[in-house]
């Protein structure tokens, strides 16, 4: 087939800004965009090819014509707040005037909410110090739940068609990427004999007969652990034909991080098991992410068991900030990061279900980190929204469709505890099986029967 010709975006000056959207725009739609300077709003070269984009403050003829709301034109962060509207049911930012294509500035508008802007301005912390949803644009808007900047592709697309019929584009596949933290490999095993008999004497004084029962019987091999849900993820995986990203919590045990079996015999053959079949990464400790000396101790101890470095990463707590975590995590060889997303609620903390790459504000350069934002947390929906399993359902399956309506990657991050069945999580492990279920059927992807 022969090769289409590419847009040209024309424009009064080329920023870093606007070569990051550029290239977002490149490999999200699968053709080629480049930039071009002109003097004037009138000069339009002749060899610029039959599909180009004006990007300015005033529309030329001919061309497809997008608003410059001199965003992209910036160096360096102030406070302020883009302008949010209604364009019919769709959410924009950065309105446009009259006599232009598009009703609004997309380019800074992805901008914005893909660089994470707001997040390098001042905000009021949660108690783990995060910026949290409700300081969001998106949430105080009402737009978190929807993937916008996805959708203002789509729109996007749909208008330079309309404009030049003779330009198309590749399709976009729906996809599912599941992940898992794992925060405690075990429940009640390999704690030691210390942890174990406080663990024990703990509920006697609790009169927690049940947990009590249910800690002896592991203890004493007559029942599973219950965090030890590994063989049945497997299980599911092979039925539905997808694997899934683990990510290991890798510091020492403490206040907020609940690995204590790091340095056991029992947690190396579980991790070289794990490592035989998927993709391990790591899972940086609750206060690496203020210390870069501690996140390199655990990127070291995570080199002495599997004799390489971690490329994928996803912070414990999703505890950052711009762009401290996200420099380190380059410093140390990270190649992808699965964090971008809030704990209190579900949604699309970067508009996107997509991954990008990194823009660092602080030094207006592009990055080569790979951000895969999630949509959905099992935690987010029990502790922090306190839904039932089935109203879960329903908020996962909304989200879905949402993804699949611009053929998105719907992300799930998931940790082993839920699937336990026990104590608190009882009832989830089913909101993960119909989780995935419903994903593969929207996939058109058949359940087998695994021998």
């Amino acid at each position: 087939m022969k090769s289409q010709a590419a847009i040209i975006i024309q424009c009064a000056k080329s920023t870093p800004r606007l070569k990051y959207i550029v290239n977002h725009l490149t490999s999200s739609l699968g053709v080629t965009f480049q930039v071009n300077t002109v003097r004037s709003a009138g000069e339009i070269p002749s060899h610029q090819g039959p599909y180009l984009i004006h990007y300015g403050d005033s529309p030329v003829p001919e061309a497809f014509n997008v608003s410059s709301s001199g965003f992209l034109d910036e160096t360096g962060i102030r406070v302020f707040e883009p302008t949010v509207f209604k364009n019919g049911n769709q959410t924009m930012l950065f309105p446009a005037p009259d006599g232009f294509d598009l009703p609004f500035d997309i380019f800074s508008a992805v901008f914005f909410l893909l660089s994470r802007y707001e997040e390098y301005l001042p905000f009021k912390a949660d108690r783990y110090g995060r910026f949290e949803a409700n300081q969001s644009l998106a949430f105080r808007y009402d737009f978190l739940q929807e993937p916008v900047v996805d959708q203002w592709l789509e729109i996007f697309k749909f208008s330079l068609v309309m404009k030049f019929p003779g330009l198309s584009f590749p399709g976009k596949e729906f996809r599912y990427l599941s992940t898992f933290d794992i925060d405690s490999p075990w429940a009640y095993l390999h704690k030691g004999t210390v942890r174990t008999a406080a663990g024990l004497i703990k509920k006697v004084l609790e009169l927690d007969m049940d947990e009590l029962r249910l800690r002896l019987a592991v203890l004493s091999k007559r029942k599973h652990d219950p965090y030890h849900v590994y063989d049945y993820i497997r299980q599911i995986e092979k039925q539905y034909g997808f694997t899934s990203l683990f990510f290991v919590l890798w510091g020492n045990y403490g206040r907020n991080d609940t690995n204590f079996a790091l340095n056991t015999p029992s947690f190396r053959e579980l991790m070289e098991t794990l490592d035989s079949e998927r993709t391990i990464g790591i899972h940086p400790s609750y206060r690496s992410y203020r210390s870069v000396s501690l996140l390199k101790k655990e990127f070291d101890s995570f080199f002495r068991l599997f004799g390489r470095k971690p490329e994928i990463s996803r912070q414990h707590f999703l505890l950052m900030t711009f762009p401290e975590t996200y420099r380190s995590l380059i410093r140390l060889g990270i190649r992808e990061d699965y964090s971008m997303g809030y704990a209190s609620c579900t949604g699309f903390r970067a508009g996107t279900s997509r991954p990008f790459r990194f823009y660092d504000l602080a030094d207006e350069v592009e990055t080569d980190l790979f951000i895969f934002p999630f949509v959905v947390m099992d935690v987010t929906l029990q502790q922090y929204l306190g839904l039932t399993p089935d109203k879960a359902l329903e908020r996962i399956e909304n989200l879905v469709m949402k993804v699949k309506d611009v053929n998105g990657t719907f992300t799930s991050l998931w940790h082993n505890e839920s699937l336990s069945d026990a104590g608190t999580w009882r009832g989830w492990k089913k909101v993960f099986e119909s989780m995935v279920e419903r994903v593969n059927r929207e996939l058109g992807i058949d359940k087998i029967t695994v021998k």
